[in-house]
């Protein structure tokens, strides 16, 4: 039998990868994949929804006028 993560990912099609935050992570291997072809950094979940939370933090920044782009520069 083939014994399946939480989310029903196969656990052979997961790779395991170095965060820069120093964390070892299991990561569906497509995922990886997709992200080195895009020439992506390839994140745990912390960072990525970390630099996600930031961007839109930036971007409603911008809208409501409280952070100007040129200064940001």
């Amino acid at each position: 039998m083939i014994s399946v993560t939480i989310d029903n990912i196969p656990k052979g099609s997961m790779s395991s990868i170095y965060c820069k935050c120093g964390s070892i992570v299991r990561i569906d291997r497509n995922s990886v994949k997709l992200k080195k072809a895009l020439h992506k950094d390839v994140e745990c979940p912390l960072c990525r929804n970390l630099r996600i939370s930031n961007e839109i933090e930036y971007i409603n920044g911008l809208f409501d006028g409280t952070l100007d782009e040129e200064t940001m520069a």
